[in-house]
């Protein structure tokens, strides 16, 4: 359970610095409207659902958090294979994936931190949430302020050493620094600070070791760990059980996804069908909503039955989405089609 929560902590690491910072800054406008409005519906309309069918508003907020995750790294496989990486609406759901992450981190924090110490099922009051907003604002300010200045001195000090994976090593130690300064400081959950730390140093130059060496080591190592902790802890015979409220979730996760930035993309100046795949491309839950369901669970916030039924959620997700994106992108197009073929004769008559 120890490495498995500390794979939880080196996943977000890595999302961090995948992320690709200037595309996020290419569609800052349409990726952020795409993010907040893919982060409320499914809130917004999961916890409203779920208290309306007999669930306490603490777990009803949570599941819904759980609903506002989106999985970079299936999505840009996804638009990857597809050639579209690089497209408007590609770029938009990318950086909207990120921009999303970051915000449903966000609110994971201010849930998690308000139930510590509050009674379950009711409301935290204005007097709780101040304290809770006060901390998890200043410690993103200071970080996001602090923190670029701080990653370059700690990685130019760094590259004078002559160690094998000497930088990896340093780049580890500061996302466990971070993981342990936001959940004690900021009273946040530790991913967010891992995964601030990973997009701080994502943001520096020649990290490339760094990106390479974390991958493998999460990709053989922790994930499968975090990955198997998960699976020892569903209960395949309550998903069996629980089909109607499955079947009222998944309904939540796809279309709160699809409307919520599916507008947000539209406002940006996208148009139906455009904006119909920057929502479909933002389904996929992944490894973000597993982490963030596995912290509800470890909490005592969820109950196994409802775990189990997220996990399953977060994996249909991340299964159809591939399927959907196919199905309704506008990208191709009988000139696309003929390009390889002029290709082709240009080489042989060279």
């Amino acid at each position: 359970q120890v490495l498995a929560n500390l794979g939880a902590v080196v996943l977000m690491f890595l999302a961090g610095l995948e992320s690709d910072i200037e595309m996020m800054k290419k569609a800052v406008g349409p990726a952020f409207w795409s993010a907040c409005g893919g982060v409320v519906f499914p809130l917004v309309g999961g916890a409203l659902l779920l208290h309306a069918v007999g669930f306490r508003w603490a777990e009803a907020i949570f599941i819904g958090t759980i609903l506002t995750a989106t999985s970079v790294s299936i999505t840009a496989q996804t638009l990857m294979n597809m050639n579209e990486l690089r497209s408007r609406a590609g770029s938009t759901i990318l950086g909207a994936a990120v921009i999303d992450d970051v915000l449903g981190l966000v609110i994971l924090s201010f849930v998690t931190a308000s139930e510590a110490g509050k009674h379950a099922g009711s409301l935290p009051g204005m007097a709780g949430v101040l304290p809770v907003i006060g901390r998890v604002t200043g410690f993103l300010i200071l970080g996001l302020l602090l923190g670029p200045a701080l990653v370059r001195a700690i990685f130019k000090r760094a590259s004078r050493l002559q160690g094998p994976h000497s930088l990896t090593a340093i780049a580890f130690a500061v996302a466990l620094g971070l993981a342990f300064l936001a959940e004690y400081i900021g009273g946040m959950a530790a991913i967010t600070g891992a995964y601030l730390a990973g997009y701080l140093i994502a943001a520096n130059a020649h990290v490339e070791e760094v990106v390479r060496d974390v991958r493998s080591l999460t990709h053989t190592f922790f994930a499968p760990v975090f990955l198997v902790s998960i699976g020892l802890a569903i209960n395949a015979r309550a998903v069996g059980g629980e089909v109607g409220f499955f079947l009222l979730i998944l309904l939540i996760a796809i279309v709160g996804k699809v409307v919520g930035s599916g507008a947000g993309a539209w406002m940006s100046g996208f148009g139906g069908r455009e904006s119909l795949v920057v929502g479909v491309g933002m389904i996929p839950r992944g490894e973000v909503g597993l982490i963030t369901a596995s912290l509800g669970w470890s909490a005592g916030i969820i109950s196994t039955s409802v775990y189990s039924l997220m996990v399953v959620m977060v994996l249909v997700t991340t299964l159809i989405t591939p399927v959907m994106l196919r199905m309704f992108h506008p990208w191709e197009s009988p000139v696309s089609e003929e390009i390889p073929e002029i290709e082709v004769q240009a080489d042989t008559t060279g």
